[in-house]
């Protein structure tokens, strides 16, 4: 539970700040800027679903989740980037690159801080 509650402060403050922070306030005030915090949230609360999982079977199956989450965000946001800057381009590249590393930093530090030691928890 506590996970969900750090995931869902760590998120509406990401929002709030991208709304004071002058030269983002305007990109944050678009459809794109939610969007990329409620993507990265659902992403993040499966990937930590598929840790757990894993974290219950096996070190190794608990190894490879880790890795593979980290793939998965890498790749994601690599493809989400790609997709933005060829499809929109235009003003807000700097803003929605930077939002979007900010974003993807943030939940992931999360995501390693809950489940930093789930594979030795489960074997107590």
């Amino acid at each position: 539970m506590r996970f969900f509650i750090l995931l869902f402060i760590a998120n509406a403050l990401l929002y709030s700040g991208g709304k004071v922070i002058p030269g983002f306030a305007e990109f944050a005030s678009t459809w794109v800027w939610p969007s990329v915090l409620l993507g990265y949230l659902a992403l993040t609360v499966l990937l930590r679903m598929w840790i757990v999982a894993a974290a219950r079977k096996s070190p190794m199956q608990f190894v490879t989740a880790v890795n593979g989450s980290t793939a998965v965000k890498m790749l994601l946001s690599l493809a989400v980037v790609t997709t933005y800057l060829v499809l929109v381009g235009g003003e807000f590249r700097v803003q929605f690159a930077l939002g979007l590393f900010s974003a993807f930093a943030f939940n992931t530090g999360i995501l390693v801080f809950a489940t930093q030691n789930l594979s030795k928890k489960d074997k107590k």
